[in-house]
């Protein structure tokens, strides 16, 4: 039976730091799920020699995870003039009208408190959705090891650099919250039908898509290469 690990660029154990020792993960998929870190890029070896990377160890859907992490590890690339608008208007829960107001980060937060609550609770069934697919399709572990190694990653990335500073932690939660949507749609959906995949575009790109609130769509800036 072939043993799988997760690994570091220079091929050590990621839960030891030295060589892979028995008796490691009985799947790929299995070993990211459990690795107490993550590198990118994120990689499993097998006893048996074999090497895969975050997409074939995933399976079906791990290359757009995979794309999607590395956008989001990569240097930032600028948003065409008026790009922000439109994915803001691509919302997971369909298109939407109406006035668009790039805020400021405090006013944002703010604004996030008069969200509009029926399409908050929509958004969170649409988030879950995939979720439940996956697991009655006997694919949790995949699951498992795709947010986990993406929370560690994207943690380490959006976390502010001011430790207290609230609207940033704020921003960067509801960041997170957003990416492990996208994730799971990465996974369960085919090309072109994830709907959290332009507003995961803002988030790696360090936009904070808010949503509907007292009738206009509102999303910010969060960091520096989307000022």
């Amino acid at each position: 039976m072939v043993s799988w690990f997760a690994v570091d660029t220079a091929g050590c154990d990621l839960r030891t730091g030295g060589a892979p020792v028995p008796p490691g993960a009985p799947t790929p998929s299995a070993a990211l799920a459990t690795t107490p870190v993550a590198t990118w890029p994120a990689t499993v070896v097998g006893s048996d020699g074999r090497r895969l990377a975050l997409a074939g160890a995933l399976g079906e859907g791990g290359a757009r995870v995979e794309r999607l992490v590395g956008r989001l590890l990569s240097p930032p690339t600028p948003v065409p003039e008026g790009g922000v608008e439109a994915l803001a208007r691509a919302t997971p829960l369909g298109p939407l009208d109406g006035p668009v107001d790039v805020l400021a980060l405090s006013d944002a937060v703010e604004a996030a408190g008069s969200i509009d609550a029926t399409w908050l609770d929509g958004l969170d069934e649409r988030r879950r959705a995939p979720r439940s697919a996956l697991v009655e399709g006997g694919r949790s572990i995949e699951l498992q090891a795709a947010l986990h190694v993406v929370m560690l990653l994207a943690t380490a990335q959006l976390d502010p650099a001011i430790d207290d500073d609230v609207d940033a932690h704020v921003a960067s939660g509801a960041q997170l919250w957003l990416l492990g949507a996208a994730v799971a749609w990465c996974l369960a959906a085919g090309p072109g039908r994830d709907p959290f995949a332009a507003w995961a575009e803002l988030v790696v790109r360090g936009w904070w898509p808010v949503g509907p609130c007292q009738g206009r769509l509102v999303v910010a800036a969060t960091r520096a290469r989307a000022a």
